[in-house]
Parts: structure tokens; C-alpha cells; sequence
């Protein structure tokens, strides 16, 4: 039986580097029988966390009224969600890391509803070389992951992919599509 797939792409700039890693993930699980859904999020407006405590207070994960309800939904009945997103400034880009804040509803102690034992991949472009910037990224997931105790299933880092569509011809594709066939 296949994966419900969710692919959040986090990138503002369209068709760029990330989303095309993540149609070559999507791809690469479809033509394994999995269901994908692609959710371009700089196209959502998600506020940040308000760290206001009111998680279900009103019977919904977040009381704020913004697209985040939507991808609670998504969220919930995903098998897998995969990450997609360009390294800006060391980190995950700020649309991505609006829904990761946004998912403490599902683990404050009066939570309705549970996300746990969900599988999740991570796809990143970037104009760099050099390894060692992409160590906060990485680090955001990795605890993402336990804290959210999800289970990782891999991750391609498309280095040097500055220019819009750069990653096309490279090995990063076909390191995405393989990804996500598995």
C-alpha cells in the first residue's frame, strides 16, 4: 500500500532550486504507487508562533486565523512530509520554519490530537560548498525530528545551485527522485 506524501516547498522563489528537487522526489514516489501532494508554502500566509498557550483552546491546533489551518489538515493525515527548502543564511527559509513553529500545538500537554510516528525527508539547495554552513539547517531538523519523533528517511544537499534551475543537470536530481522512490 502507498505513502500519503506531503512536500512543503519552502522556497519564495518559484521554480527554483529546491521545488525542482522536490518534483524530482515526487516523481521518484509516484512512480512507486505513493500519493504526493505539493504544498508551495511561500504561497500560504502562516504567521509565526505567538507563544500565547491557547493551542486547542478553541478546537483547532492554533487560535490564530491564518492559511496554517490548512496545512494542519495536510499535516495530520500525511504518512511522510518532506522538507523542502534553499539554505538562507544558515538555516531553513522563514516559511518553513513558520510551519515547523507552528507544529507545538500537536505536543503541549493538552493536545487533541497526535502527529507522532510520522516518517520525513529533508531536500536543501544551496550556493555553497562548504559543509559547514549547513550545520544549524541541520541541526533544526535533526531535533525537529526527535522532538516531533518522527523517523528520518534521508536527504539530499544540492551544493552549489545558486542560479535559478542550476540544479537541473546535476546528480542532486536524480538523488531526489531515487529518495523519494524508496
Amino acid at each position: 500500500m502507498g505513502k500519503n506524501i506531503l512536500i512543503l516547498e519552502g522556497s519564495p522563489r518559484s521554480n527554483g532550486n529546491s521545488d525542482l528537487l522536490a518534483e524530482a522526489y515526487a516523481a521518484g514516489a509516484r512512480s512507486k504507487g505513493h500519493e504526493v501532494s505539493v504544498l508551495k508554502v511561500p504561497g500560504y500566509k502562516i504567521n509565526g508562533c505567538f507563544a500565547c498557550n491557547m493551542c486547542w483552546s478553541m478546537g483547532s491546533p492554533c487560535v490564530q486565523s491564518d492559511d496554517m489551518g490548512k496545512l494542519y489538515a495536510e499535516i495530520e493525515q500525511a504518512d511522510l512530509i518532506v522538507f523542502a527548502s534553499p539554505l538562507y543564511f544558515f538555516g531553513l527559509s522563514a516559511q518553513i520554519k513558520c510551519v515547523i513553529d507552528r507544529l507545538y500545538p500537536y505536543y503541549v500537554e493538552n493536545s487533541v490530537r497526535q502527529v507522532k510516528g510520522k516518517e520525513c525527508a529533508l531536500l536543501v539547495s544551496c550556493a555553497t560548498d562548504e559543509p559547514e554552513e549547513l550545520k544549524g539547517l541541520l541541526s533544526t531538523y535533526d531535533i525537529m525530528t526527535k522532538y516531533m519523533q518522527w523517523q528520518d528517511t534521508g536527504h539530499v544537499i544540492a551544493f552549489e545551485v545558486d542560479k535559478k534551475g542550476e540544479v537541473r543537470d546535476t546528480k542532486y536530481i536524480e538523488q531526489a527522485r531515487n529518495l523519494g522512490a524508496q
